[in-house]
């Protein structure tokens, strides 16, 4: 009765150690993390081409305004385009300058302010992203 048990038994485990299913779950658990990963990594660049483009707009807008003189000093527009990024901090440096009828704004804001809640790459935090309008003073 005891050998039959044993030998039912060993069967089994030399079945087991044969058999190749789940295989494709062994490799879904090693490449699984990898993937999440790299979707962790798309979705931070995606927050920081969309803060890209949000500052690149604000920035438009205010060297419009100036322009037309819906805002009258540099400093209106400083206020003006960091009132507007409420999503980012005070390190946000804005400048604006006329030079022959010129009008130059250039915004800076640190690339980790857009990078969400992922924070996937750390580099990012010490990065700034310079981004430059100009558009002729109107008469």
């Amino acid at each position: 009765m005891f050998s039959s048990i044993a030998e039912r038994a060993r069967a089994r485990i030399g079945s087991f150690r044969r058999s190749e299913a789940g295989n494709a779950t062994i490799e879904a658990v090693f490449w699984v993390p990898f993937f999440f990963f790299f979707l962790l990594a798309a979705g931070q660049l995606a927050f920081v081409f969309y803060g890209q483009s949000a500052a690149q707009d604000l920035a438009q807008q205010a060297t419009r305004a100036y322009s037309v003189g819906e805002l009258t000093t540099e400093a209106e527009v400083a206020s003006y385009v960091k009132n507007r990024l409420n999503f980012a901090t005070e390190e946000v440096e804005v400048s604006s300058t006329v030079t022959d009828g010129m009008i130059t704004t250039v915004v800076g804001v640190p690339a980790g302010e857009f990078g969400g809640p992922l924070r996937v790459f750390t580099a990012l935090v010490n990065m700034k992203i310079y981004v430059t309008a100009q558009q002729v003073k109107e008469l």
